[in-house]
């Protein structure tokens, strides 16, 4: 099913100018001949500028600087078999007669011409190191394209066509972002540490998505793809529960469609955005930016003194949200959530979740249930002692280290009110196995 030629070249020159390249060249049997081969070039450049002659006066303040670039493509073709053919498949089955036979429909469209879809990545990067690692780190910043991202012409092209439309390489998506180290490394008599902080955030964006052509402003606003972020959340802006029947009365457009006659106080009250009386699709807006996150950030500490140990990871992200609905829909959350709900002896605008069995504009997308989910986890922590090797040698061992550690000690984060984990899924706090947190004391010994 597939054939491949790999090859590499490295040089490196006084450990100054390095190079690496690879060719790639790769044939996969699904599609037609003529399109099966993908080459996917890549090289890398270095330059280590502290090793030039004229850094010689700023090696006592500058240990290390070097930048590179580097550019790849890669191949993809995770597509069905042998689109290139067209031919029959076996579907439903027919009365004939007395006798159930098995029929045949056709697969559809061949395309000759479908083959790799493309991963193009460029990146530039910076390492520097400063007074013997008292100041450390790297940046770097990525383009990525995707190409020819296989897609069926099913939204841009007439229904009434007669067949079934065969995949194309006409779709595309670009992702930039970047990452930041800085840390601080230092050794003194009886005490060392070593801290350091990362920070990157990436997001990408449709270049070119398969659709109809849009004519009215709001449809295009809310559901054009090409040319915007690929993980944009459009939902109602809502404000707050309504705490009264007059509320409601005094509404001043019709929210359900009904002319209100399905609110009642509990249920969540939304904005009419575009002020035409009315909430309808067109009072829509972005609500949030996807439900993975586009910051990630971190800090280790490691820390020694004498023969005492400490050892810590902070994690976090944000820039993200999360759909909390489910809880919403469910009773088997926590009491303590389930008494803050809106009931009659909890009427209050802000109480966490809306009258159970309301109206069915509760279950509108909204920023009501889409929250915010950035968070700081304490995701490990260690301290140890190593005994003295005078002691050691007396017990005729040759190191004894005695140790406490645990895991998601601590957790700082925009879901804890609702009992659910930053972490999991979006929509599926309820079904995600919780984090487990673990304190362990251990030994470690050698002979």
């Amino acid at each position: 099913g597939r054939k491949s030629f790999v090859g590499r070249f490295n040089y490196s020159y006084k450990n100054k100018y390095l190079l690496e390249t690879t060719l790639r060249a790769d044939a996969s049997a699904k599609f037609a001949p003529g399109h099966r081969w993908g080459f996917f070039p890549s090289a890398s450049l270095g330059w280590r500028i502290t090793e030039e002659s004229f850094m010689e006066n700023t090696k006592s303040v500058l240990d290390d600087l070097k930048v590179r670039a580097s550019y790849g493509r890669s191949g993809n073709d995770a597509v069905g078999n042998f689109q290139y053919l067209s031919g029959y498949k076996l579907n439903g089955y027919y009365l004939l007669g007395d006798k159930s036979m098995s029929g045949i429909v056709t697969t559809g469209l061949a395309n000759p011409i479908l083959s790799w879809e493309k991963f193009e990545i460029w990146n530039v990067g910076l390492n520097y190191s400063f007074l013997n690692q008292l100041i450390y780190g790297e940046g770097d910043v990525f383009y990525r394209k995707r190409s020819g991202i296989p897609a069926k012409r099913s939204m841009s092209l007439s229904p009434t066509f007669g067949a079934s439309f065969p995949d194309e390489n006409i779709n595309s998506m670009t992702d930039r972002g970047f990452e930041l180290i800085v840390g601080s490394s230092k050794n003194f008599k009886n005490f060392s540490y070593n801290i350091s902080g990362n920070i990157s955030w990436s997001r990408a964006k449709w270049d070119h998505y398969e659709e109809q052509m849009y004519t009215d402003p709001d449809q295009k606003r809310i559901n054009q793809k090409s040319g915007q972020w690929i993980d944009r959340q459009f939902g109602y802006v809502s404000d707050g529960l309504f705490t009264s029947q007059e509320e409601i009365d005094n509404l001043g457009f019709d929210q359900d469609n009904k002319q209100n006659t399905s609110l009642r106080p509990g249920d969540i009250r939304y904005v009419d955005v575009n002020g035409d009386k009315v909430l309808d699709w067109k009072d829509q807006v972005e609500i949030g930016k996807g439900t993975m996150p586009h910051w990630m950030y971190g800090l280790n500490v490691d820390l020694k003194y004498k023969d005492f140990d400490f050892a810590a990871l902070f994690q976090g992200a944000f820039g993200y949200n999360s759909n909390i609905t489910l809880w919403h829909n469910t009773l088997t959350f926590p009491q303590e959530l389930y008494d803050l709900r809106w009931c009659e002896q909890n009427n209050v605008s802000d109480a966490l979740y809306p009258r159970l069995g309301g109206a069915a504009t509760n279950g509108y997308t909204s920023d009501y249930f889409y929250k915010k989910a950035g968070y700081l986890r304490l995701k490990s922590l260690a301290i140890g002692y190593n005994l003295p090797k005078e002691l050691c040698t007396k017990l005729f061992i040759k190191q004894c280290r005695v140790y406490f550690a645990g895991t998601n000690l601590l957790t700082f984060d925009k879901l804890g009110k609702y009992h659910i984990d930053p972490e999991a899924p979006s929509g599926q706090g309820g079904y995600y196995y919780p984090q487990q947190k673990t304190l362990s004391v251990g030994l470690n010994l050698s002979f």
